[in-house]
């Protein structure tokens, strides 16, 4: 599933940075979910979102995308492009008690 999305040197990156058994036992179907939500948001990284935030596809889909939506309303209208040229805003989605 992740070998389908990634480039070659994407998929380096991810296999340098985690451990294969755990990108191997990812939850397809959560991941794909996950995925799809990045997607109906426009974010044009979701692949960088995979290399640099791995851990945000194994979080429940409804959740990711309620943190999303609350990223929409803290940062504003081009969220996504703010987001993509600074990731960190990323782990937002990681830390529950994170404020912006």
């Amino acid at each position: 599933m992740i070998k389908d999305i990634l480039s070659e040197n994407k998929l380096k990156l991810l296999y340098n940075k985690y451990e294969d058994d755990y990108i191997d036992n990812l939850d397809e179907n959560n991941f794909i979910r996950v995925y799809n939500t990045f997607k109906k948001y426009k974010f044009y990284f979701i692949d960088d979102i995979i290399v640099n935030y791995l851990e945000i596809f194994e979080l429940d889909c409804d959740y990711v995308e309620k943190k999303i939506l609350e990223l929409k309303e803290k940062i504003g209208g081009n969220f996504v492009i703010k987001i993509g040229n600074d990731m960190r805003y990323l782990e937002y989605l990681l830390d529950m008690e994170e404020q912006i």
